[in-house]
């Protein structure tokens, strides 16, 4: 096997393509949700059964409930339907991130609006330890890109004893991945997927093509039996979601229910009508219909309007968010991470930390020749170039490689 290729398709995507652990419980078949004759108002009631028959299967009394709670759609479903089967005591949710990010705010109102506790993380004032991210790497399978996951030792002070509910393959299975033109081949699907999850998207990417063939090579097809009803909802679900997002969410050590993560379903909503999925529409609107007054609360995929606002309202906030981009020290709401970039040049300890991965691997001299860490360390420090996003998956490759990865 080429190491260097497979090294290059890591840092090209941000995640292992040739990991075999299947997290997704596929339906048997997806076909076509028979809707001849059906209303509106019975499909929406189809879903609520489904989707509270997908929680009650997870809950069981007297369980300690913890829901790390973001600022979209799918940890709110979960917390709702939770809120159906035990009261506010039961039930804690946390969330990490960046104060004034939508993720960070949203949720906190959300948290308020139903009464239950929400314990917040701020990523700003947060110092990674090389041990514990050493320890997160174990606990994610070596599997995907460092410094995006939960705060691991706070999670594990504060929840370790509770069942963790995950929105995990919400917007992957209601059509969030059902966008633009769909592709109507297989090879047409393999070069969309990848483009469309390349995590290197500079100049740098020039750096990283060697990989490709790799990539092409370690995708998994779906099936024609599994019976797709859309070649980018199946790459998507054999791919990324079991190979990027379930290790990179559901760390081990943790007792997880992943609601979303049903059979059935999932082949209710994998289903639906091209229309009805696309910009997770059906989605949406049943949400609004199951509990009007909570999806009235704001979501950060409407760029912090409420789901039934007015088109042109988040139209005009993405105009006014591209003008300030280009305005200094402005910190965009919809990024709920710190600036790696920034960090690297203005966090001495972060920096300090980051640097010495660097220098690590470069002894290991296990890299493909393009790469030469030094020279991007050097050229990032001096703002020639912002080589943040390689240097963030170099530094993730080592410690992945100190916790006991094998290439």
């Amino acid at each position: 096997m080429d190491i260097h290729s497979k090294i290059l398709s890591f840092l090209d995507i941000g995640y292992f393509l040739d990991y075999e652990k299947e997290t997704v419980r596929l339906p048997e078949r997806i076909s076509a949700v028979e809707q001849s004759g059906v209303t509106r108002e019975e499909l929406f009631n189809t879903a609520r059964q489904k989707w509270m028959r997908s929680l009650e299967e997870g809950f069981s009394v007297g369980q300690n409930c913890v829901v790390p709670l973001s600022g979209g759609l799918d940890s709110r479903a979960v917390l709702a339907g939770l809120l159906q089967f035990t009261g506010t005591s039961n039930i804690t949710t946390y969330t990490f991130g960046l104060p004034g990010s939508f993720d960070y705010e949203i949720a906190a109102k959300v948290a308020r609006f139903l009464g239950v506790s929400n314990i917040r993380i701020p990523l700003d004032k947060y110092e990674y330890s090389l041990d514990e991210l050493i320890e997160t790497s174990r606990r994610m399978d070596h599997q995907s890109l460092m410094f995006y996951h939960a705060p691991l030792r706070f999670v594990e002070r504060d929840f370790s004893d509770g069942v963790h509910w995950s929105g995990f393959l919400g917007e992957s299975i209601t059509g969030d991945h059902v966008k633009g033109v769909l592709t109507g081949s297989h090879e047409e699907a393999r070069i969309k997927f990848l483009d469309f999850n390349r995590y290197i998207k500079n100049e740098d990417v020039n750096l990283l093509s060697g990989g490709l063939k790799y990539s092409l090579e370690h995708l998994k097809v779906p099936e024609p039996e599994l019976g797709f009803l859309t070649l980018e909802e199946g790459y998507d679900l054999l791919n990324r979601q079991n190979k990027y997002i379930a290790p990179h969410v559901m760390l081990q050590g943790f007792e997880h229910r992943a609601p979303f993560n049903h059979p059935d379903l999932m082949a209710f909503f994998l289903g639906l009508t091209e229309e009805q999925k696309r910009n997770q529409k059906f989605f949406k609107e049943f949400l609004q219909w199951w509990k009007p007054r909570l999806f009235a609360l704001p979501v950060k995929n409407n760029i912090g309007f409420p789901l039934g606002a007015a088109a042109w309202r988040p139209k005009v906030r993405r105009k006014y968010f591209a003008l300030m981009q280009h305005m200094k020290n402005w910190r965009n709401p919809k990024l709920n991470y710190f600036d790696f970039s920034r960090e690297l040049i203005d966090n001495q300890k972060f920096k300090s930390l980051v640097f010495n991965q660097m220098e690590d691997i470069r002894a290991r001299k296990i890299l493909p020749d393009v790469i030469k860490p030094n020279v991007l360390w050097k050229e990032h420090q001096q703002g020639l170039a912002d080589h943040g996003r390689l240097i963030q998956g170099i530094a993730s490759l080592e410690i992945h490689l100190k916790a006991g990865k094998k290439l």
